[in-house]
């Protein structure tokens, strides 16, 4: 099916509110059995761009949403300046859960440096619901 949302958000605090409204609009999409992990981790992954990322005054962060065949592909992408790639560490009280919900909803997800900065990205399987008549 390919691409479904490609967006460049911006880097303040606006950003993973932009995120939910657009990942909002797939829901005509029959993605109803996954729509609201994809919007949970959005959430997160653009709130750790803008929070860790090392972003500067102007940069953006990219969101691409995708479908293949029975799975949804999200990538987020910024130009942070971090030196490591991103990593669940241990949660705690205090934080530490954004990348430890990720791992534990996605049905896949990981993480990469490239030339032009990070990229973290999930896949969710679409389940097909059964409904009891």
């Amino acid at each position: 099916m390919g691409t479904l949302i490609e967006a460049k958000l911006s880097s303040g605090l606006r950003a993973a509110s932009e995120a939910r409204a657009l990942v909002a609009r797939l829901k005509q999409r029959g993605l109803d059995g996954v729509l609201d992990d994809v919007t949970l981790l959005v959430s997160e992954l653009v709130t750790n761009s803008y929070r860790y990322g090392g972003l500067q005054r102007g940069d953006a962060i990219s969101l691409t949403i995708s479908q293949e065949g029975r799975a949804v592909r999200v990538e987020i992408a910024d130009p942070g300046r971090g030196k490591t790639i991103p990593a669940p560490r241990r949660p705690t009280a205090e934080g530490g859960w954004g990348l430890e919900i990720v791992r534990r909803t996605a049905d896949r997800w990981g993480a990469r440096k490239d030339g032009s900065g990070t990229v973290v990205w999930f896949e969710l399987d679409i389940k097909t619901s059964k409904r009891v008549s």
